[in-house]
């Protein structure tokens, strides 16, 4: 499995980029009109369920080659104040009702799975086009054994299969997944399919010809 990534020919990693608040955030957001999607001039007043909508046709607009700059800042700035009310809701509930969670924090690109109002883990990820690639997973030590890394590895598929992208498994924690779980292999382009698929192949006759 390690021989994956350079099949699928590696993106460069990611640079660290410095990290800001909304409110230094918002003086530099692009201006809006009117007929772009009737955004909100102050997003704190406007219904959870409008944001919603407003985030899945904006990222529509974001899933392209070339979004465009502003689209990103609306983007960014709908998933961070969801992401504060869902926040506040969990403190509002029990321990019970915020067992576990799981969100796509498109503002820091990764999936992320809450256990009790506590991050457990996350896959960093980056978008190309239609194209997922995860890229890296971290599970916080305090959950290594509670099995929390195959709930959130699920999640993230159902959650490329539910958006309709195309899964890019460059992280060890991915492809060790998709071969226990090959329901989800369709996932994969098919032009890299069949590569994974020998793969597997050659990892499992490996293995059974040194346990012999």
């Amino acid at each position: 499995m390690d021989n994956f990534p350079h099949i699928l020919e590696h993106p460069t990693a990611p640079q660290d980029e410095s990290v800001h608040s909304w409110e230094s955030r918002r003086a530099h957001l692009a201006p809006v009109r009117q007929a772009d999607l009737d955004f909100p001039v102050n997003l704190s007043e406007a219904p959870t369920r409008q944001l919603r909508m407003l985030c899945n046709r904006t990222y529509e607009l974001l899933d392209t080659e070339h979004p465009s700059l502003a689209t990103r800042q609306r983007y960014d700035a709908l998933v961070h104040e969801l992401g504060r009310r869902e926040r506040q809701a969990e403190q509002r509930g029990s321990v019970e009702d915020a067992r576990e969670k799981f969100r796509d924090n498109a503002l820091f690109s990764r999936f992320e799975l809450y256990r009790n109002g506590i991050m457990a883990g996350y896959v960093q990820y980056e978008m190309r086009g239609g194209d997922v690639l995860l890229l890296h997973t971290v599970i916080d030590p305090r959950f290594r054994r509670t099995g929390l890394e195959p709930v959130l590895m699920q999640a993230v598929l159902l959650n490329a299969h539910r958006r309709r992208l195309a899964v890019m498994p460059y992280c060890p924690e991915a492809q060790d997944f998709l071969t226990a779980h090959p329901q989800f292999l369709s996932l994969i382009p098919a032009r890299q399919r069949r590569r994974f698929r020998l793969l597997v192949a050659s990892r499992a006759a490996a293995a059974e010809q040194g346990s012999r």
